[in-house]
């Protein structure tokens, strides 16, 4: 049993947002005694035994669903006493990775016995870190939470030591971590590819700042009048940069990791005196530096006089190129770059003798790896958040190129623990965001059934059989009198969409929607019914599957009836304004939703194959990388070996320009850092993998 003693506890003050609470212990080691500590925090923690980090990263849970890690520390200590200093990062506010709790600390080591040996309790010291700026409370964007502040070098100036309060009246934590810690990798080599003076122009904040800077380029020459052209990082003799141009505020220099990475940003420089360093993030340079205004990717050191090593191991970046703007005219950089935190895996090495596949198969595996920490990310950079619809493709490729199921059974089980009162999954988990889309809730139950058909484990499936009947009955319940679910009333909580596709993102701002009935949420609705038949089945529940597959049949003729246009052959999504605006990733839903049971004649395949009108005169809109699973799976149900050829070319081509295009990982769409979802469009999505998937399942020497 864990936490036999520990208590909760926290810092003997008022609690306010982002802030950075230190709590300490001694431990005695004895001779050839093992050694395990229980921990478990809100929001995020870092611990280190005499001054080294030893281990970090809180799992993202719920505070209803609070989960603890159990880890053997005995390698980290020596012999006699040990410093135990443990760094807890409390956020104070929700995000889209994050849902809000209280601030709070529990720990217990116990020794190989299972006896307690410290534990947090009123007599553990804390107080608030003197290594971050406290309570600045500034956001990288609200899905990503907040940024920080880091100081290193000066003299321990902070508050002393108190005894810590004990919070009462909570549960310890019941779930230990369901998935394996993540791995702490070396230093990446990081080539500087630009480097010279800037000048702030404005005082908006960090991240507006740098993407206004002027920028005085130089070639590295000019600093360093030794250095080699675009150096490498580390490298046997340091770069120590020298400014003698007037009117400028420091150095600036740009580092690329030459690939898409997640990590904690390091770096060791050393100062003729104090200065402030300045951090920027990105996956591209368009703008000559990384684009750091739409989105607030920016975090701030201030470094003392002399030479640091100057690291965090809260704030997990996603980037490829990082900027230092270094307040001084003088400064010795030994490195710059990432620290890659990454998932244990077992990663395939593709061997099928086409370059440009095995090429695309390996790039797939980064942008995977690059989305997968405490759970799936949809992507490193502009989120971290992990969704239902946009998780399945990361799923589908996992259970092939990574084989194992560990990871998918805990964010599917994180996920369960998302449902509103409504009855409806929340937009991200663990989070409070408000909005929710209602078909990604339906897409949960094909998640499920796809993971029962690739693992064979219905243990998931079983433990949480009460919320998908739950689920699946809130919307069963509300069928109307035709057999179809009417559109839920748009609001601050109902986003009503699909694509990033006009017609499919929702009307006007993304809220109103004025139609009765959608064709690809009754869509959905049946593809949910029919992961229900399938997973009662699997659970032995026959009556339940039996009467699932009812109530799809019923949906299913009222889907064919109501909006199937027979004069185009075609379905459309609404009525109303976008009538006769159809969509490949409407009629690709509806063919799967029916089993590809349309009716002769039909232009569904012909426009789906084509992605597009295909000579027909009527509008049709194509389908997005994040949808192709339904337009491909729709082609391969009508005739596989028909179109084998077409889905593994078009593969070839999408996946070829973005290689051609600098990409190390794949993008959010076929437009890169060009599209204007969130002014930067990500340049590595986990959805885009899904060649993985498909070269699986139609290429033989794969």
């Amino acid at each position: 049993m864990s936490f036999r003693k520990a208590e909760w506890i926290w810092l003997d003050s008022e609690p306010a947002m982002d802030e950075h609470a230190e709590f300490a212990d001694t431990l005695i080691r004895k001779e050839n005694e093992r050694y395990t500590l229980d921990i478990s925090c809100d929001s995020e923690y870092s611990l280190f035994i005499n001054g080294k980090l030893a281990e970090f990263g809180q799992y993202a849970d719920y505070p209803h669903y609070k989960v603890y890690d159990s880890v053997d520390i005995t390698k980290h200590l020596k012999d006699g006493e040990n410093t135990i200093s443990i760094i807890v990062w409390f956020y104070g506010k929700d995000s889209s990775t994050h849902f809000v709790g209280r601030p709070l600390l529990i720990y217990e080591v116990s020794d190989g016995s299972g006896s307690p040996v410290i534990w947090s309790s009123c007599d553990t010291l804390s107080r608030l870190s003197p290594e971050y700026l406290q309570h600045r409370s500034i956001e990288i964007s609200g899905q990503l939470g907040f940024t920080f502040g880091k100081r290193v070098g000066f003299a321990a100036d902070a508050d002393p030591f108190r005894k810590s309060r004990v919070i009462n009246g909570l549960k310890v934590p019941g779930h230990i971590r369901p998935v394996k810690k993540l791995e702490l990798k070396e230093r990446v080599k990081a080539r500087v590819c630009s480097q010279g003076a800037f000048a702030y122009t404005c005082d908006r904040g960090t991240g507006i700042d740098m993407q206004h800077a002027n920028f005085s380029f130089m070639f590295i020459q000019m600093l360093d009048g030794k250095c080699p052209f675009n150096p490498k990082l580390p490298k046997d003799e340091p770069i120590r940069m020298h400014n003698t141009l007037s009117g400028s505020e420091g150095i600036y220099f740009i580092v690329d990791l030459e690939k898409e990475s997640s990590g904690f940003v390091e770096f060791e420089i050393e100062l003729p005196q104090d200065a402030k360093v300045d951090i920027g993030w990105g996956e591209h340079l368009s703008d000559g530096r990384c684009r750091t205004a739409a989105v607030n990717f920016s975090c701030t050191f201030d470094v003392a006089k002399g030479r640091h090593v100057c690291t965090d191991t809260f704030r997990r970046l996603g980037c490829r190129y990082i900027q230092f703007f270094v307040h001084s005219n003088d400064v010795t950089v030994y490195y710059a770059g990432l620290r890659p935190t990454v998932y244990p895996l077992e990663v395939k090495k593709p061997d099928s003798g086409n370059l440009l596949r095995d090429t695309i198969y390996e790039v797939c595996e980064n942008t995977l790896i690059n989305c997968m920490h405490e759970h799936y990310e949809d992507c490193p950079s502009r989120e971290q958040a992990m969704y239902t619809l946009d998780s399945r493709n990361q799923m589908l490729c996992g259970y092939y190129c990574f084989r194992e199921k560990e990871f998918a059974r805990a964010s599917l089980r994180l996920m369960a623990e998302g449902i509103g009162k409504d009855g409806l999954l929340d937009l991200c988990f663990p989070a409070t965001i408000e909005v929710t889309i209602p078909s990604y809730t339906l897409a949960y139950f094909i998640q499920m059934s796809e993971y029962i058909e690739h693992t064979g484990d219905t243990s998931l499936a079983d433990e949480v059989y009460d919320r998908l009947l739950l689920m699946i009955n809130n919307f069963t319940d509300k069928l109307d009198m035709c057999g179809l679910f009417p559109n839920l009333p748009s609001s601050s909580r109902i986003w009503n969409f699909y694509e990033w596709q006009p017609t499919l993102m929702g009307e006007a701002d993304g809220r109103t929607m004025k139609a009765k009935y959608d064709s690809p949420l009754n869509a959905y609705l049946s593809l949910a019914l029919k992961s229900m038949c399938l997973i009662s089945g699997a659970l032995g529940r026959v009556s339940d599957a039996e009467h699932y597959s009812a109530v799809r049949s019923r949906i299913n003729s009222s889907l064919a009836e109501y909006f199937y246009d027979k004069e185009k052959g075609l379905f459309f999504t609404r009525e109303g304004d976008d009538r006769e605006r159809y969509s490949v990733l409407t009629n690709a839903l509806c063919f799967l939703a029916l089993d590809g049971e349309i009716p002769d004649g039909s232009n569904v395949i012909r426009i789906i194959a084509a992605d597009g009108s295909d000579g027909l005169d009527i509008e049709v809109i194509p389908s997005t990388l994040s949808m192709l699973s339904f337009r491909y799976d729709s082609l391969l149900t009508s005739d596989r070996e028909k179109f084998k050829d077409l889905i593994l070319d078009e593969i070839d081509r999408n996946y070829l320009h973005m290689l051609r295009n600098n990409a190390t990982s794949f993008w959010e769409t076929i437009m890169g850092d060009n599209d204007i979802i969130g002014v930067c469009g990500s340049l590595c999505h986990g959805w885009s993998a899904l060649p993985i998937y498909y070269y699986e399942k139609l290429c033989d020497r794969i």
